[in-house]
């Protein structure tokens, strides 16, 4: 197996980000409200590990602005979800240390999923993916002591609590999240900045809000035909493994995996991973042939459906392991999302114990 080069491997990851985007406005974005948005937030860097203490030197600051789109509840899902929103936003980060961190610059899809809506008063879950270009990464020679980042481009993760209050024009929010950093292990050091912030979010809607009732008669976009449903999917990824300036390792895997969807809000899945990992047979001491780079993992998650965007939570244990580098229990973290009726994008994260083993770029068909 070839390996693949840095440049390939960013384009790709562009591609399959920029996926993600066309899949998601290509939803009922039109059944909305726009706004202008807005936010501050301020922190502090969280070091995850022992090794990264000297890395906390000041605070991190961020300024986000962005388009909204507040449902309106012409959809069956908009309901499901107590009147969601989908922001597309860019935001620039700094992390208090520009000697050896420096800042980003990124751009995400945000979802604010609120529990309730009471007199314009909400709090919800606000949950947000996309990429981060980091000016300031790990170099032997120039910056040896960023033990944290070794890209440029990593994927920018955001899981926050907001409070919201929402006006005739206008709504205000204050939120607490944890924003994460990092490349899935495609290049070394990958430690990752994980950033604990608290924000002030203001957006503007260029029309009043107005809320809809359901139309009985309407049909949804994507029923739900069966609460039982089949997938086959394929991975195609990469990764370094230490020490860092290696060589990149390719990785195929092939996932069967079942569906059970008891309500609009949660689908179980059970499935099994069949991996072929060219990383293992390097990351371990002797002298084994290609055969031990062979692994087979069964896994058990919950999926949140949001319209035509799963995101997925999971955890798995190898069943077929012999070289066993990492430990025997995995798990998977991300989202897919539906591009036609059978095919969907996937783009989740394999990690062990919070340590990323590699992104899982692929494609799923439902049968």
């Amino acid at each position: 197996m070839k390996h693949t080069t840095p440049n390939r491997k960013k384009y790709l990851f562009i591609f399959l980000i920029t996926l993600l985007l066309s899949g998601v406005a290509n939803g009922q974005l039109t059944q909305s409200t726009f706004g202008v948005q807005g936010s501050f937030r301020y922190g502090y860097l969280l070091p995850h590990r022992s090794t990264m203490g000297h890395l906390l030197q000041g605070h991190t600051s961020s300024i986000e602005l962005g388009g909204t789109f507040q449902m309106d509840g012409s959809a069956d899902w908009h309901h499901h979800f107590n009147m969601p929103s989908v922001s597309f936003v860019l935001n620039y980060m700094n992390f208090g240390f520009d000697e050896v961190l420096g800042s980003s610059i990124g751009t995400q899809i945000v979802s604010y999923l609120p529990y309730f809506r009471h007199k314009g008063w909400s709090a919800g879950s606000r949950l947000g993916a996309g990429i981060g270009y980091v000016n300031k990464k790990f170099d032997q020679l120039d910056n040896p002591t960023n033990n944290a980042i070794g890209s440029n481009l990593n994927a920018l993760v955001t899981f926050g609590f907001m409070v919201e209050k929402q006006f005739d024009r206008s709504s205000l929010g204050l939120e607490l999240n944890m924003t994460h950093l990092s490349n899935g292990a495609y290049k070394l050091p990958n430690l990752g900045l994980n950033l604990l912030l608290v924000g002030l979010q203001y957006t503007y809607y260029l029309s009043d809000l107005n809320y809809k009732s359901i139309d009985s008669n309407r049909v949804d976009i994507l029923p739900l035909e069966r609460k039982w449903s089949f997938h086959s999917q394929f991975i195609i990824s990469t990764k370094q493994i230490y020490p860092t300036g290696g060589s990149n390792y390719g990785i195929l895997s092939l996932t069967n995996y079942v569906h059970y969807q008891t309500g609009e809000k949660c689908i179980i899945e059970g499935g099994v991973d069949a991996i072929y990992n060219q990383s293992i047979i390097r990351d371990v001491p002797g002298d084994y042939g290609a055969e031990k780079n062979i692994q087979f993992g069964t896994y058990l998650g919950y999926i949140l459906p949001i319209h035509n965007v799963e995101l997925l939570v999971a955890m798995g244990r190898y069943v077929y392991n012999p070289l066993n580098p990492k430990g025997m229990w995995y798990h998977k973290l991300g989202s897919r999302i539906r591009l036609t009726e059978r095919l969907q994008a996937n783009i989740v994260i394999k990690a062990h114990w919070a340590k990323a083993d590699f992104f899982e770029y692929g494609i799923t068909y439902q049968w």
